[in-house]
């Protein structure tokens, strides 16, 4: 890095392709750093939006958007945590804060007791759906506008493809 390089710039050359298809080194560590550096550029100003306006980490707005988006807006705790990437300590470290914040309150499940769900307060229903519309609106303004519809469709399809590829499978 450094070196009097653009790390943000497109690489002028033509992907140097030895054998049958196959991306260079060089070339294939660039595709991926500009994978990365527009993603994070993108998130970081999505977050910004988000602490202004809620003051919400990064991942209290992940897990409410994830919540209002279920239905009945509850959930398994253990789902939450799985979909959002987090330990189940992390996650509950997590849900302590949205529920000492009025946001959430944790529900045993009638017919597991095993199971604990998430689910919203009212103040938590109403943020949850203000949140979901800055979020929206935010991603429209720094994603879908940039690249338009049918190319930000691509990007989220190829990123999917990418997540199923990656995850591993449970045993």
């Amino acid at each position: 890095m450094g070196q009097g390089t653009d790390m943000g710039a497109r690489s002028q050359q033509p992907a140097d392709r030895s054998g049958a298809g196959q991306t260079s080194d060089g070339h294939a560590v660039e595709l991926w750093g500009r994978v990365i550096n527009g993603f994070e550029v993108t998130n970081r100003r999505i977050h910004e939006a988000i602490d202004r306006k809620f003051s919400l980490t990064e991942a209290e707005a992940q897990i409410l958007l994830i919540l209002h988006r279920q239905p009945e807006h509850r959930a398994p705790m253990a789902r939450l945590a799985q979909a959002a990437s987090f330990s189940t300590g992390g996650f509950t470290k997590l849900a302590d804060r949205l529920t000492q914040r009025g946001y959430v309150i944790r529900a045993a499940c009638a017919e597991d007791r095993r199971v604990t769900f998430l689910e919203f307060t009212a103040e938590g229903r109403g943020l949850a759906a203000r949140l979901t519309a800055l979020t929206a609106r935010t991603n429209r303004e720094v994603f879908i506008d940039v690249l338009g519809e049918e190319r930000a469709a691509l990007v989220a399809e190829a990123m999917t493809e990418l997540c199923r590829a990656n995850t591993p499978a449970e045993d």
